[in-house]
């Protein structure tokens, strides 16, 4: 025993074992030992403990089937399988099983600092913004063809500008709508102002094109100098889009098999009465146990991938509009399911704002991290109960 670390030790077999490991990697990078190389190993495998302690006291844990796949990618860079990786640590006089828990410890701690990033680091927005701008990653490489219909400011002209978008609601062809109503000059154009980015087009265009899909006509935009409609003809450049869903579901809450039962029972009445024609967000106001949902006859409004437990996720992604799921399990009970749209949805930026935010996070936390490890440290039982063996010769 070299080290007790809380109710844990630190034996000289796991130290020789650590030892050996970087003894190799100095050997293999041609680097010579530096001195006080075992006191400031010994410190590291502390710290290491102390991390894997807090994080299984936080429930972070790391399975043995994650393990096993780590282990398998481990082989595999070596173009070797995990017998054969066995056999060569082995072969080190090093015992498998420490190389099997040094993996576990470090998966473990490597988890634990990301628990650390997200729980307690915490990046305002005005970080990120600066972030992106100094980065140049808020710079949209989109170009649109655009049509538009333009209706100068004027007595009327709001009411007339919503007239028109209607009309072309109902079946309306927009070239026509530009011929007839458009005070754009380029009106005799079709209202083709041809390809812009976004640099080129007013904010209230930008906003309104993010997203739009091919083919697709904007509600009514307003700026200083009138009323403007847009037909997006065609679009170039990278975008991160989303399938989103609009959902609405009905749930019983139950915990228990019977309950389960019960519930399922009941929602297939329910699935039946609307099958046969009465309204789902009635039937969803009366009986869903989801109140936030049920006040809005069972809407969820617009679902993103992710956003849902797994099984409720599943079952409306093999939806049909319109269709009615029959009852599907979850964690809060049992619901039935009807998607009644669905669209696509530009997270482009979104998707920009979070990988600013995780590099300033991760940034901040590595900074902060190791203060926290310090203070951990300080707040723990740490007993350096004799010097391993080697201390003396390294």
């Amino acid at each position: 025993m070299l080290v007790i670390v809380n109710e844990d030790v630190i034996t000289q077999s796991e130290f020789d074992y650590r030892m050996a490991t970087v003894m190799d990697e100095l050997s293999n990078s041609g680097q010579t030992p530096p001195p006080g190389l075992a006191k400031q190993l010994l410190d590291t495998m502390v710290s290491d403990r102390l991390q894997v302690q807090e994080a299984e006291r936080r429930g972070i844990t790391v399975s043995d089937e994650e393990v096993q796949a780590t282990l398998q990618r481990f082989a595999a860079q070596q173009d070797v399988t995990v017998d054969q990786m066995r056999r060569q640590v082995q072969d080190t006089g090093q015992p498998f099983d420490m190389f099997v828990e040094s993996v576990r410890d470090s998966m473990v701690i490597s988890r634990f600092t990301d628990y650390y990033a997200r729980s307690r680091v915490i990046v305002p927005e005005y970080e990120i913004d600066g972030f992106i701008a100094a980065n140049n990653l808020d710079q949209d490489t989109s170009e649109y063809e655009i049509a538009r219909i333009l209706i100068k400011t004027g007595d009327g002209a709001a009411e007339l500008a919503q007239q028109v978008r209607s009309e072309i609601g109902t079946g309306m062809n927009f070239e026509q709508a530009v011929s007839a109503y458009s005070q754009a000059t380029d009106a005799e154009d079709g209202g083709v102002i041809g390809w812009r980015n976004a640099a080129q087009l007013p904010e209230v265009y930008v906003s309104a094109l993010q997203d739009m899909q091919v083919g697709d006509v904007s509600p009514v935009l307003t700026t200083a100098n009138g009323y403007h409609i847009l037909k997006l003809l065609d679009l170039k450049g990278d975008r991160t889009e989303i399938i989103q869903s609009k959902v609405r579901h009905i749930l019983i809450s139950a915990e228990s098999r019977v309950a389960k039962s019960q519930a399922a029972k009941k929602l297939r009445e329910l699935r039946k009465r609307i099958v046969e024609g009465e309204d789902f967000s009635a039937l969803a106001r009366i009986y869903s146990d989801d109140s936030v949902s049920a006040a809005n006859g069972g809407s969820l409004d617009w679902v993103s991938p992710g956003e849902m437990v797994p099984p409720f996720e599943e079952a409306f992604q093999k939806l049909s509009l319109g269709e009615i799921s029959f009852p599907v399990e979850t964690q809060f009970g049992m619901h039935i399911i009807i998607v009644d749209d669905r669209r696509k949805k530009n997270i482009t930026e979104q998707m920009i704002r979070g990988r600013a935010d995780q590099i300033l996070r991760r940034q901040r936390a590595d900074r902060e991290y190791k203060q926290w490890v310090n203070e951990l440290q300080e707040g723990a039982y740490v007993e350096f109960v004799t010097e391993p063996e080697s201390l003396g010769n390294t």
